[in-house]
């Protein structure tokens, strides 16, 4: 017995965990259309580094999020008494009837079931990853699940009396009858959702049901004047006379059969359809079912706007958004080490700014032939840090790593952008600086002695800073873990810098200077803010350009203290950077579960792969991350 292909479920499309593109955009709060269609990317595909970014969930987050499973099925059925999951299968597959492919005991030859409304106990049902399964396979297992009817209607052919003629009865428990136990089958089964990525890239998902097993199987039947089967009176008889099978006929072993062909097929079905349903539901509809290859524009200089407010004046006007892209990885999804993996190809691009110096051509070259080491072993906790310098243990729930090829090539487009076309006068560097950097042209004579006989010596001047946008001047990260926060030094090459002073009303370039420079920040987690300070600059090389005003300036001495003396004052304060994965996360799934951001570390054996940590809880009263 099967059901009409009409009725059986669709398979649906699932969205893979995206994190790495939904956390810097919805949680960084420049995307605005986190809940609706995204537009095609923008990015060249040649920049796409391959599996440069992980998602991974462990198991005990993955518990966490199965945890709301038993009480999402209910919300979608309807509980019923005792709370067990109430299953309408005429709303849920369809009007029409159920058809047995034989008889049902004293029911012959055709004969059927209408009206089913069952219930399902959900204390049994365990949602686990099957470890070392690659396509990653999401079990949904029941074991002895009991199986009750709440109502239903059974009906076919009956000889009665020597007459043949329609009837029905109703259907009841035929087990544990009058206890709260009372059911009608016992079924064990499993329901497999296998995530796997098609040749277009998109996310395939196929529901795969083990053949359920039903025992205990037990019914009876019970007569009802008013239905129509009963009704159909053929000759003198009592209307009603062919359904007194419904209360004396004895059901044989070929009924239990009958009934035990009927339940099997029909929860078959019904498990493939709560696949689809939990996927549906979990899922947000605005993401479930759209193109996996999805790039978001983040507005960098919003957020370093208000990491720094001082400095927001000071930095140009990017010429457009960084775009982050992400997609899913050529065999993306697999269960290691009791984590869900999805391994993911990532770029971050941003259009040239006409104010980066020589823009060069893009290419993925220069990051996609870096030496890159397998990622990190997921650590099972990390340090959370507060405020006054104290720290907590919490579990990792869910872990976005990325590559420091990705890194690198997010800080050339960043640079491209012209993010860091910084122009700032004597007036700004003094209220960047909170007052404690006041240079003006008679300042300036000291590092180039008769400048200040161009105009008054309390002439401002301007400082105008343009970077590279060459492939082969792409800035060299290394990362680090020390013992509270983790270390990355960064290599910023060919960043040009003109020194302007204020003669008779407009800006005359005194100097013009190339260099390289050498920073060293510390990156860590606090108080559920990503925070980035300056430990140090260094200016391992600088020239000087153009036809200076005073050529025997002694830059290469004086490079360095200034550079240093900058950052000192322009930096004195971290940078902090608000992450609302809670936001990222209800983009994703519609679960009452929070998550907050845990902590940050480098890994793997060369020590190039950054780890951000997020712990998993219950919006509904429990502690993120709490066992």
């Amino acid at each position: 017995m099967g059901l009409p292909a009409g009725l059986r479920p669709n398979r649906r499309r699932l969205l893979a965990w995206l994190l790495p593109g939904l956390l810097v955009a919805c949680g960084g709060q420049s995307c605005t259309t986190c809940s609706g269609p995204l537009p095609p990317p923008q990015s060249p595909d040649a920049l796409l580094l391959p599996k440069a970014a992980q998602v991974r969930i462990t198991q005990h987050g993955f518990d966490v999020i199965a945890g709301h499973v038993v009480a999402l099925l209910k919300a979608l059925f309807g509980a019923g008494p005792g709370g067990v999951a109430q299953i309408d299968v005429a709303k849920l597959l369809g009007p029409q009837p159920l058809q047995f492919s034989g008889g049902l005991g004293l029911f012959k030859g055709k004969a059927g079931a209408r009206d089913l409304v069952l219930t399902l106990d959900l204390a049994s049902l365990k949602i686990e990853l099957v470890e070392g399964s690659s396509p990653a396979r999401i079990r949904i297992a029941f074991d002895h699940a009991r199986i009750g009817v709440v109502k239903g209607v059974v009906f076919g052919a009956a000889s009665f009396l020597g007459v043949e003629s329609d009837a029905a009865c109703h259907l009841h428990d035929g087990v544990d009858v009058g206890q709260p136990t009372s059911h009608l089958a016992t079924l064990s089964a499993q329901l497999d959702v296998v995530l796997a990525v098609d040749a277009q890239g998109k996310l395939a998902v196929k529901t795969q049901v083990q053949q359920p097993v039903l025992d205990d199987i037990g019914f009876s039947l019970s007569k009802d004047c008013g239905l129509a089967e009963c009704t159909d009176q053929l000759l003198l008889e009592d209307p009603c006379l062919e359904c007194e099978l419904c209360a004396t006929g004895k059901l044989g072993s070929d009924a239990i059969a009958g009934l035990k062909d009927l339940l099997g097929p029909l929860m078959s079905n019904l498990l493939e359809l709560v696949g689809n349903l939990l996927v549906q539901q979990v899922l947000n509809q605005a993401l479930n079912g759209k193109p996996l290859d999805i790039e978001v524009p983040v507005d960098v200089r919003t957020l370093l706007a208000q990491a720094a407010p001082l400095l927001g004046d000071l930095v140009g006007e990017p010429l457009g958004p960084l775009l982050v892209r992400v997609r899913p990885s050529a065999q993306a999804f697999d269960v290691q080490d009791a984590a869900l993996r999805t391994r993911l190809d990532a770029s971050a691009f941003a259009k040239a700014h006409p104010c980066a110096t020589e823009p060069g051509a893009d290419a993925a070259a220069a990051f996609a032939k870096l030496p890159e080491g397998p990622p990190p072993t997921l650590p099972p906790q990390m340090q959370q840090w507060h405020a006054d310098g104290t720290s907590t243990a919490k579990p990792v729930d869910v872990a976005l790593l990325l590559s420091s090829r990705v890194v690198e090539e997010a800080v050339l487009a960043t640079l491209r952008s012209g993010l860091v076309c910084a122009a700032a006068d004597s007036q700004q560097l003094f209220a960047a600086s909170s007052g404690k950097l006041l240079v003006s042209l008679g300042a300036l004579d000291v590092v180039m002695p008769g400048v200040r006989h161009l105009a008054t010596a309390g002439a401002p001047i301007r400082v105008q800073v343009a970077p590279s946008a060459l492939p082969e001047h792409a800035p060299l990260v290394h990362l680090a873990q020390a013992a509270t926060a983790t270390l990355v030094d960064l290599g910023i090459r060919q960043l040009s810098a003109r020194v302007e002073a204020r003669v008779d009303g407009r800006w005359l370039t005194a100097q013009e200077l190339t260099a390289d420079e050498d920073l060293q920040a510390a990156l860590q987690v606090i108080e559920r803010k990503i925070v980035l300070g300056v430990r140090k600059v260094d200016v391992p090389h600088i020239a000087v350009g153009g036809d200076p005003i005073a050529p025997y300036a002694n830059w290469q001495a004086l490079a360095p203290a200034v550079a240093k003396l900058a950052v000192a004052l322009l930096l004195a304060q971290p940078l902090q950077f608000d992450v609302d994965v809670q936001q990222a996360l209800a983009a994703v799934v519609k679960l009452p579960i929070s998550a907050e951001l845990v902590g940050v570390q480098s890994g793997g054996a060369l020590g190039d792969w950054l780890v951000l940590g997020i712990a998993l809880g219950d919006t509904l009263g429990g502690k993120a991350g709490a066992p």
